[in-house]
């Protein structure tokens, strides 16, 4: 038996999600989208493809602006995640405490700490 939930799967779905709702992410960016859901797991498959294609340009835009210092934290947490490369862990940086995140929560203004992104990183490597 195989599991519906592969690569070509997720791929599928994120193309049709991309297209219905007409996105524009490329297909480089779609792949990344792909390989962020792998990550953290295909059970939240739908709410991270709508999530990072909705906010793609806006997220993107932000990551392009990135200070040196900024990319060397998203390359020091790549070297434990060898499976993204240094765009997806930015993007996930900004999904997990970019500005508009840190602005939604209740303790805003407060960012993860290195303690609290490795906890992260750690609980996902377990999985």
């Amino acid at each position: 038996m195989t599991n519906k939930f592969n690569r070509e799967f997720l791929l599928e779905y994120v193309e049709s999600e991309n297209k219905s709702n007409e996105y524009n992410v490329s297909l480089d960016n779609m792949n990344k989208i792909v390989d962020l859901i792998e990550y953290f797991g295909i059970e939240l498959y739908r709410p991270i493809t709508r999530l990072l294609l909705s906010n793609w340009n806006e997220i993107t835009e932000r990551i392009n602006n990135y200070t040196p210092e900024e990319w060397k934290m998203a390359e020091s947490i790549q070297t434990s995640t060898p499976s993204l490369d240094r765009f997806s862990i930015a993007m996930l940086i900004e999904v997990l405490e970019g500005e508009d995140t840190l602005s939604q929560s209740e303790n805003a203004g407060r960012r993860l700490s290195d303690e609290e992104l490795r906890a992260i990183r750690n609980h996902q490597d377990e999985q």
